[in-house]
This record gives structure tokens, C-alpha cells and sequence, in this order.
């Protein structure tokens, strides 16, 4: 089985967190000074009133000291990440805050963030995870893709899925713990822990019950829903806000997830998004569908489930719609579609993952 990926970078690093960046930074630098300028191009420009960069990262940069004290180690890496890309570190914190700035600038712009999550065990306590999602973002991220194999100094390696110059979006270690998510938009919102860095301390955790801790813990800069399992077969379904989190477990053997809350306790918090609820609930009940129709899941019916095209363009597999401009670089012309699909099984300690959307690429399996 391959460990590289057709389409996809492969970056293999190791070391301490510096070295991790700074592999990072130098090897990645042309395609984060491309992903860089494209996003904060679109956080700045897209939302209803424009903002410079220097405006934003000034209401920004208050996240900077509360994110050191809880992860030290991973902005360090941030840091150095910007130093081996030869970028201002500020522009590497802001892109590593992806989720979290988009509702902390202008939330309508959270049409552009779909995902469709699932996770399947064989049986009960018995193994065999497979959990996976759809990760639906702006077409600007369409040539930022890369998988990071890491080998930290202390602590599990990882296979992690993310965007040049981002420290991680999902993934899981060799401890067996996997992670994928969904965006979510309460408005309790302030200063807290970012996103990218719950992926990597749930990524660096030895069992579940470490895994959780993070992502429990308030405050957080954003909303998500963090579907976390083990290779025992035990899967958590954890919503958050700003303040508050809630947790589900399967009442069979698959559970799933896209981009609203299902908390009642969470919805009084809620952001409800015009332009991208009507998808969400459409492709819960689509996900929720194929459950039921198929209770035993595999990773051949898993990666049937990233086709779904209920709802089509914003579908399980999401399209970008007919009528969006072409090449248009404000914020309203990239709604979400499909950048890659991607299904861990934590048994084989293998991701399948397609550059594109699943129905029209191929799945390609990478080794950790």
C-alpha cells in the first residue's frame, strides 16, 4: 500500500514542535504564500464591511496570548512555520484560525463551510472503525491540500489532513484515536482555543479519554462538532460553542453529523446560517437515510455515502453551483463544495482520501 498520494502531497516530518514547523514552512513555502494570500484576501474583502489586514489582526491578536499559555508547543510550530515559509508569523496564526475567524468577522460567510461526518464500527466494543467525512470548504482551498505524517518527539505519530501552512483539519494517530469534524456557528464567542489547535492536542492524545479533554474544555474561539473515536470501537459525537459542549454516543453501530446543532441545550446559542441551513438539514436527513438503510457499514459503503447526491449541488458530495462566478474572488462567489473525502480506518491505520469530490476522483489509501 502506497504512503504517497497521486495528487496530494505527502510531508514526512519529525522532531521537536520547532522542527515540525520549520519542515513544514520550507518545505510547503510557495503553496502557503498562495494559500495565505487567498484566504486573508477573502476574510478581509468578503464580509459586508472591508477590513485591512493590519484592522483585523489588531481585534485578532488578543487570541495570540491565551493560545501560548494552553498550547505552547503548538504555536511554536505556528511560529516556526512561519519562519521556514519566510512569512510574518501574524499571517500564519491567521490562517491557522480559519474556522474561528470566519464567525468571529462575518458570520454569513459560514455558507462556505459544509462537511458531512460518520463514523461505522463493526460491533459493539468490537472494533473495526471507520469514521470519515466530507471536507467542504471554499474553492480558493482547492490547491492547498496536503497530508502531514508526523513524528513528534514525545507522543503518538499522526497522519494528519490539512491545508499548507495549517497545523491540522483531521486525521488520526498511531494510538489508534481518529477525528474528523464539522463546522458550527453559536454566538458565544470570545477569546479561546482556536480549532486547529483542538485537532492536534486530540491528535496527540494516547486514548479517548485524553482525546476529549481539549474540546470539552472552555473557552473556544469557535463552534465545532468533534466526531472522535477509537480502534475499540468507542465513538464520541462532542458539539461545542464558545462555552458550552454536549456529547452523543451511536444507538446502533454508525452515527453521523453535518453543520447544525442537534443539542436543544446548544440551539438556544445558534447562528442560524441563511444559505447553508437548508443544506445541512438535508444532508443530515440523507446521512440519516443511508444508516438506516445500510446498519453494517463498510469502507465500500462509506465511500458510496461521500456520492450522495441528495440535494444536489449542496449535497452530501457538494458541487459548486452553476450560477457562482467563475474566478470570482469575493467571498460570495466560493460556496462550499467537496475538496477531498476522506475515510480513516483506525484498524489499518490508513486514510482514503480523494483530491476532489469523491463522485468524479478516486480514492487513494495512504499508510501512517
Amino acid at each position: 500500500m502506497a504512503n504517497q498520494h497521486p495528487d496530494i502531497p505527502v510531508l514526512d516530518v519529525s522532531g521537536s514542535s520547532a522542527e515540525l514547523g520549520a519542515a513544514h514552512g520550507e518545505a510547503q513555502r510557495e503553496r502557503i504564500h498562495a494559500t495565505v494570500d487567498r484566504y486573508v484576501d477573502w476574510i478581509c474583502s468578503g464580509s459586508a464591511l472591508a477590513i485591512t489586514e493590519e484592522e483585523l489582526w489588531s481585534k485578532w491578536a488578543p487570541q495570540l496570548a491565551f493560545n501560548e499559555q494552553v498550547a505552547p508547543d503548538i504555536v511554536e510550530e505556528m511560529r516556526s512555520i512561519a519562519r521556514g515559509a519566510n512569512l510574518p508569523f501574524k499571517r500564519i496564526f491567521l490562517l491557522n484560525s480559519m474556522l474561528d475567524l470566519v464567525s468571529f468577522r462575518y458570520l454569513p460567510m459560514a455558507q462556505n463551510f459544509g462537511c458531512t461526518t460518520f463514523a461505522s464500527v463493526k460491533a459493539p466494543g468490537g472494533g473495526g472503525t471507520l469514521i470519515g467525512q466530507t471536507y467542504d470548504m471554499p474553492k480558493l482551498l482547492e490547491e492547498s491540500l496536503l497530508l502531514l505524517r508526523l513524528q513528534p518527539a514525545s507522543g503518538p505519530r499522526q497522519l494528519v489532513f490539512t491545508f499548507a501552512g495549517i497545523v491540522g483539519c483531521c486525521g488520526f494517530n498511531d494510538a489508534g484515536i481518529g477525528l474528523t469534524i464539522n463546522y458550527l456557528s453559536p454566538l458565544d464567542l470570545g477569546v479561546g482555543r482556536l480549532h486547529s489547535i483542538n485537532i492536534r492536542q486530540i491528535l496527540a492524545a494516547e486514548n479517548l479519554s485524553d482525546a476529549l479533554n481539549s474540546p470539552a474544555v472552555p473557552p473556544r474561539a469557535g463552534g465545532t462538532h468533534f466526531l472522535v473515536a477509537d480502534r475499540d470501537g468507542t465513538v464520541v459525537s462532542m458539539e461545542t460553542t464558545g462555552q458550552r459542549f454536549e456529547t452523543f454516543v451511536p444507538d446502533g453501530l454508525s452515527i453521523g453529523h453535518t453543520n447544525h446543532y442537534l443539542s436543544g441545550y446548544l440551539k438556544e446559542t445558534e447562528f442560524v446560517r441563511d444559505g447553508s441551513i437548508g443544506s445541512s438539514l438535508a444532508r443530515y436527513a440523507a446521512l440519516r437515510r443511508f444508516i438506516a438503510d445500510q446498519p453494517e457499514l463498510d469502507l465500500e459503503s462509506l465511500k458510496e455515502l461521500t456520492r450522495n447526491h441528495t440535494s444536489f449541488p449542496r449535497s452530501i458530495c457538494a458541487h459548486p453551483r452553476q450560477d457562482d462566478p467563475a474566478g470570482d474572488d469575493s467571498g460570495a462567489g466560493f460556496v462550499a463544495c467537496t475538496l477531498a473525502a476522506i475515510i480513516h480506518d483506525l484498524d489499518a491505520q490508513t486514510m482514503h482520501i480523494t483530491n476532489g469530490c469523491a463522485c468524479e476522483n478516486d480514492y487513494h489509501a495512504v499508510k501512517l
